[in-house]
């Protein structure tokens, strides 16, 4: 198993102020020391990254979509983005080209 680095990129419904930040930090992946949530203020995004470990990077972009399903679970809006790094290589998904 290697390990990746996961990125998702969430436009919210709304803006979103500092408590509901954090309430999503606190109900998404609870345990995850490398789980990092912040706000593109001046374009309006979420972004999350955590790392993970998986078979190879196809597999690390699925987990990518996981944890952008759960984001969008706790702050609804549009995926647009998500990307799996690895040591030499990513991938991206992007809901529009």
């Amino acid at each position: 198993m290697d390990t990746f680095t996961l990125f998702v990129a969430v436009r919210p419904e709304r803006p979103l102020d500092d408590a509901t930040v954090e309430a999503l930090v606190d109900a998404l992946r609870p345990g995850d020391d490398d789980l990092r949530i912040w706000r593109e203020a001046g374009r309006g995004l979420l972004r999350i990254s955590t790392e993970c470990t998986a078979e190879d990077l196809e597999s690390a972009l699925v987990l990518a979509h996981d944890l952008g399903a759960e984001a969008l679970a706790g702050c609804p809006g549009s995926l647009l983005e998500v990307s799996a790094l690895g040591d030499e290589d990513s991938l991206v998904w992007r809901s529009v080209p």
